[in-house]
Parts: structure tokens; sequence; C-alpha cells
């Protein structure tokens, strides 16, 4: 009984990983399939994108800022900064041209 929880949690813990990663390829781009989650509203990008990057740095709301977004490539970008107390990132979120957010880049 013991092995079966433990073997339950690796692929919980697996698949919380696998929700973590970015969906954006090494260029920057839009994948192929488009982006993932609901459609955004243009207007609530920027809270849709300080959310995401709550997760990605670590870093508390508070000490992340994000512009409005931008019609850019077919789609939409959201630059921002999070500021951990340790560096201050650089990043863009992408949207797609349905407002389906595509994922965190380092700027």
């Amino acid at each position: 009984m013991k092995l079966h929880w433990v073997k339950s949690s690796f692929v919980l813990l697996s698949l919380n990983l696998a929700a973590c990663t970015t969906n954006t390829p090494a260029g920057g781009g839009a994948t192929a399939a488009g982006g993932t989650g609901p459609a955004v509203a243009q207007d609530a990008m920027p809270e849709y994108c300080q959310n995401a990057a709550t997760t990605q740095y670590g870093a508390t709301a508070g000490n992340i800022t994000t512009e409005s977004a931008v019609a850019r490539g077919g789609g939409f970008l959201v630059e921002g900064t999070a500021d951990t107390g340790q560096k201050t990132y650089g990043f863009n979120c992408r949207f797609d041209s349905k407002g389906n957010f595509i994922g965190i880049s380092e700027m």
C-alpha cells in the first residue's frame, strides 16, 4: 500500500512540474498549436501575466510589474519585471491572436 502512495505522489508531482513549464519555443514565437488555457481579454493580460510570473520567479505579486499588452507578431506581448530580492528579471508574456496564454520568456 505504501508503494502505491509513493507512485501516485510521484505521478502527481510530475504532472505539477509539467504544468509549470512554459510553452514558448527558443525563438520566442507562438507554438504551432497556439496558446493554452482560456482566452484572456487584452486589458486583463497584464494581470494574468503577473500571476504567471509569481509562479515562474517565486516573487510576490507586489514585486512584479507588467506593462499594457501590445499587439505584436500576430498575437499580444506583455513586458514585465520580477524582483525576487536576489535578482531582478525582465520577461515577456506572450498570448496568441485569440488571447490564449503561450508562455513567459526571459529577456
